[in-house]
């Protein structure tokens, strides 16, 4: 009996001790598991694989047989759900197998580092999905594998510590708000294969300051840069034809902005709020500027508007502090409500014929404007549409409010015809009106491209301005000295050789022609080489030069004077029996000489 209580004992004491080690060990692996949840950069991306009992290698981690903590029966139902769905999870990333591929589909918020395998189980890796790694706010890192061809919708959304992202070229698709609110990517090259940049991607990415488009993107969306405040370095690629609104709205620190030709429409506050930008460059081929495209864009100073706009939105330039001169081309129907108001250092504003409407407030608080130039097809001005207040803003429902006492810009003129909306406007509004001459749109030379002005001629030339009734004064110009233009374009010849006149009227229209100055190229005397004379005797000579139209100063002179004389008109007298030669000589050094035989 004695025996029998000692062997129980033993056996208790063991049990105990068997318990006490559980116990120990239990405590160190929640502690394990403690640590690593804290710092997973000292793991390796371990993976399970539930429900097939295939291993992976050891870089993509290793596989358990069941989540720890689960029921047998709970393990059992979830192998047989992932046997069914084909799931492979890893430590932080699960991804899921259909129709031959593979595709991630969650991770674990906790992931810091995202290393996406390019095969599972021998299926190629081509899909992050959408939603993917949304909200992993702890992830800094994703290297994505060239068997990926897209992005999902928000598939990195609000993954606020992100910053090494690599795309391979076999990307062909990013979805919408991909990487939405990804605020600490700083650059980032996009894949070469990539034809468009799909709406909000790169939404919020305040600190992305570089970024390569690839030169096959066509489209960029809605709000694709929207505040990406330090975005900077960047160039639209040529193939690019659409843009959608808010695009690049309050891109802050974007400093110069080509706009490939294209594009046809500038959307909606596309460019809104890029408070650096210095310098734009529109294309011809645009066609529509919608509203608020250039909002507040205060720092450009120029701006060129392409021939071939024809409507500029509501406020589209507003608050284009920098901006001082402007014209606005024929073929813009109307240019809307605010389109430049309080273009602060606005000057100089030109109107092209074929412009319909000027909208109300459009050029309101230019403050510096001296000259506006208004053609007669505009027949409607807007009210107030040069109105200057002391504080004019844009009220909560986007219209101008402008508080009393309303005034003009103070060095303000209109130009214009009489009885045109331009001249109701200055009555109207007490701005000084100047009488503005029909413009010529083109001129020319009646008497051709080219023509040939012979010595001692004067030639007239006309300039004949379209329309009939232009009313422009002409400036006329030779590039020679061999002719002399006057005022009227009256020509005189100088000497032989060619000369390029030109005339230019007041609104810059130019024609040209070409004059040949041709002098004398010989003379002769018509009596013949030689001649005798009795003593006594006159005889007048005449001088014969070719070609005939020169007309020319003739120099005659006698080579003996004693035997015969020869006045300056060419009349020989002869005075002693002898021999004297005559010569003929014209203003550019042409010679004739005819002998004389004096006899008694």
């Amino acid at each position: 009996m004695k025996r029998i209580l000692v062997i129980g004992l033993v056996a208790m004491l063991f049990a105990a001790c068997i318990g006490c080690a559980a116990l120990a060990q239990s405590q160190d692996s929640n502690a394990l598991s403690v640590e690593l949840t804290l710092d997973e950069q000292a793991l390796s991306d371990a993976a399970a694989v539930s429900g097939d009992g295939i291993a992976l290698d050891l870089d993509a981690g290793a596989l358990v047989d069941s989540e720890p903590g689960l029921s047998d029966e709970s393990n059992a139902a979830q192998s047989a759900d992932a046997e069914a769905n084909k799931i492979v999870t890893t430590k932080y990333i699960v991804y899921e197998i259909e129709d031959g591929e593979a595709a991630v589909v969650s991770a674990d918020k906790v992931i810091r580092k995202a290393d996406i395998l390019d095969y599972v189980k021998g299926y190629p890796v081509t899909r992050v999905a959408d939603e993917a790694f949304s909200g992993c706010k702890y992830l800094w890192s994703v290297t994505v594998p060239d068997t990926v061809t897209e992005i999902g919708e928000k598939a990195f959304y609000n993954c606020k510590a992100l910053v090494d992202v690599n795309l391979p070229d076999s990307v062909v698709e990013i979805g919408p708000f991909a990487f939405r609110n990804c605020i600490t990517i700083s650059h980032l090259v996009l894949p070469a294969g990539l034809t468009q940049i799909n709406q909000g991607v790169f939404e919020n990415c305040q600190m992305m300051w570089k970024l390569s488009i690839p030169s096959g993107v066509t489209r960029i969306g809605e709000g694709a840069f929207y505040k990406c405040l330090s975005l900077k370095q960047f160039t639209m690629p040529k193939s690019l034809t659409e843009i959608g609104e808010s695009a690049f709205e309050l891109c802050e620190s974007m400093t110069h902005v080509t706009i490939p030709a294209g594009v046809a429409v500038i959307p909606n506050n596309a460019f809104k709020d890029c408070v650096d930008l210095k310098k734009l460059a529109l294309k011809e081929g645009l066609i529509s500027i919608g509203e608020n495209a250039f909002f507040k864009c205060d720092s450009m100073r120029e701006l060129k508007l392409p021939s071939t706009v024809e409507s500029i939105g509501r406020y589209a330039f507003a608050y284009c502090e920098d901006v001082k001169t402007l014209t606005i081309p024929g073929k813009v129907e109307s240019v809307d409500y605010g389109a430049f108001f309080h273009c602060a250092q606005l000057q100089e504003i030109i109107v092209m014929s074929g412009v319909d409407r000027l909208g109300p407030y459009c050029f309101a608080q230019c403050r510096a404007l001296k000259k506006a130039d208004i053609p007669e097809s505009v027949e409607t001005i807007g009210e107030e549409a040069f109105t200057v207040g002391y504080a004019s803003r844009i009220d909560d429902y986007g219209d101008v409010e402008q508080d009393t006492p309303l005034t003009q810009p103070k060095d303000l003129k209109i130009y214009g015809r009489p009885d045109s909306a331009a001249s109701e406007y200055a009555e109207e509004y007490d701005v000084p009106f100047v009488i503005k001459k029909i413009p010529a749109t083109s001129v020319s030379i009646a008497e051709g491209k080219s023509a040939t002005l012979y010595m001692g001629n004067t030639m007239q030339l006309t300039a004949v301005q379209k329309p009939a009734n232009a009313e422009m004064t002409l400036k006329w110009k030779s590039d020679s000295s061999s002719v002399k233009v006057s005022k009227n374009g009256l020509l005189t010849p100088k000497h032989s050789g060619k000369a390029t006149v030109t005339v230019t009227t007041e609104n810059g229209k130019r024609a040209k022609i070409t004059i040949k100055v041709v002098d004398a190229k010989s003379v002769s005397i018509q009596e013949g080489k030689s001649i005798t004379m009795k003593v006594g005797e006159t005889l007048q000579l005449n001088a014969v030069v070719s070609p005939s139209q020169v007309k020319t100063k003739l120099t005659w002179k006698s080579g003996s004077k004693r035997v015969a004389s020869v006045s300056s008109t060419g009349l020989v007298k002869a005075k002693k029996k002898g021999r004297a030669d005559i010569t003929v000589k014209t203003a550019n050094g042409k010679k004739a000489r005819i002998k004389i035989k004096v006899v008694e």
